[in-house]
């Protein structure tokens, strides 16, 4: 292309410089040579520095008991099988993606072969995306116990003393879009649907058994087997949800009207989701995660999930786990407006547990804080020990342990559930909160 062309509207002060410009010779260049062998020596353990947070996170795993997941490993010395991952592998990946913000198996698979601190930890074991996502899902019961084990050590060696505890939920997004919610009716013309199509399924590989060997046709009918049985599962919880909507209503003293009940709806991709309020004051798909903190140590020691949208009912549930797995009752307990429940005020208070909730405004709202006619003795006194100013300053911890601990629980990625069913999302939260324990201890150069 003619070089005049870039030149002819240059201003005359340019002109003499970009001529000099031109008649230089080509710039020398480093450029990318991606057909070049080259033979590279290396040392896993060299992959990352000696302070970085991988290294920490595996000394700490490997100090852990882990003899609940390792109990239900099949493979031993003395009989068949392949050997298993080890644990400490597969839960050093979790925590390290944790930290990371990643919750996705599949994204942590690719890790491990791109990023050096995700192959540190492999050690040079390989991995794949079903093991990470299987280890996961089928050890709900076993993070959630070694969150108890973490725990009553801690206590066990005076780091934790469980004398203040503060309770909160999370409402977290559930993998299910609102448009997935459906009424009974549509839902028994779904599943009728879904059950026809499998019925032709299996007589087309009836009719043609070798076609069963291929993986499209497989994947199709294990695909539409899942869509049934996820329909099946909607209509089970639709009919919980109208029983559970009764009760609220009758606990209430309101009528539970036929219209209301028609309009009851259940997700047909995530069943066990609810649509609830969220922080954000719209309504979407849900599961509500509770926790209890110590407020001294700050340490998760209390979990629970549930697909209610509300959080009364809570604080009696969190109250009886804490006794019964560390034999201990706080001596006190913060929780918000939700929680009020006259009833366990009462209960608590006759087990040396003062709750720390303030009363519904009343019209006048010193009446809140004074003894109404009639009511038990514990409900007299804890609503004039909410008017003390000590009680006041006390109840400031609720927000900033609590809230505290969800904000750093979302701040790692538990914004969005990528999983569906209550027992999956369970996992999910109970890897989050022992992740939440490890970085504490760490912080607090706490060992095992």
């Amino acid at each position: 292309m003619n070089e005049q062309l870039f030149l002819f509207n240059l201003p005359e002060h340019l002109e003499e410089a970009n001529q000099t410009i031109i008649s230089h010779s080509k710039p020398r260049l480093k450029t990318a040579h991606r057909n070049q062998i080259e033979f590279v020596s290396s040392c896993i353990d060299d992959l990352i520095p000696e302070d970085h947070p991988a290294r920490n996170i595996w000394d700490f795993i490997s100090q852990m008991d882990l003899s609940p997941i390792l109990n239900k490993i099949q493979s031993t010395e003395s009989g068949p099988g392949r050997p298993a991952i080890d644990p400490k592998i597969l839960l050093s990946l979790w925590v390290y993606a944790i930290t990371e913000g990643i919750g996705s198996a599949r994204v942590i698979d690719r890790y491990c072969n791109e990023h050096f601190a995700f192959k540190w930890l492999c050690g040079g074991v390989k991995v794949n995306y079903h093991t990470i996502s299987d280890f996961r899902k089928s050890n709900s019961q076993e993070f959630d116990d070694l969150i108890a084990i973490f725990i009553a050590r801690l206590i066990d060696k005076k780091l934790v003393s469980l004398k203040r505890v503060s309770q909160d939920g999370t409402k977290v997004r559930a993998s299910a879009g609102s448009s997935s919610f459906r009424r009974k009716p549509t839902l028994n013309e779904l599943l009728k649907e879904s059950k026809e199509q499998v019925a032709i399924l299996r007589n087309e590989i009836d009719g043609d058994p070798s076609s069963c060997t291929n993986r499209e046709v497989a994947a199709k009918k294990r695909a539409k087997i899942d869509r049934q049985q996820r329909l099946e599962q909607a209509l089970s919880e639709h009919k919980k949800a109208v029983i559970e909507k009764g009760k609220s209503k009758k606990k209430n003293r309101k009528t539970f009207t036929k219209k209301e009940k028609d309009a009851m709806r259940t997700s047909t991709t995530d069943p066990e989701a609810r649509k609830m309020k969220m922080a954000n004051g719209g309504f979407n798909p849900a599961y509500n995660l509770q926790l209890a903190v110590d407020t001294e140590s700050r340490y998760i020691v209390g979990i629970n999930t549930t697909n209610k949208g509300n959080d009364f009912g809570e604080l009696e549930k969190m109250m009886n786990q804490i006794e019964t797995r560390y034999n201990i009752v706080p001596e006190e307990f913060l929780v918000d407006q939700g929680y009020l429940e006259h009833e366990v005020i009462v209960k608590a208070k006759k087990k040396n547990c003062k709750v720390y909730v303030n009363p519904r405004k009343e019209k006048d709202e010193k009446n809140a804080f004074l003894p109404h006619p009639g009511e038990a003795k514990e409900l007299s006194d804890w609503r004039i020990r909410m008017g003390l100013d000590e009680s006041k300053k006390i109840y400031k911890d609720r927000a900033s342990n609590s809230e505290w601990a969800n904000a750093g629980l979302k701040n790692r990625g538990l914004k969005q559930l990528l999983v569906r069913g209550i027992e999956k999302v369970k996992s999910v939260f109970s890897l989050h909160v022992l992740t939440h324990n490890i970085l504490r201890s760490l912080h607090l150069n706490y060992s095992w």
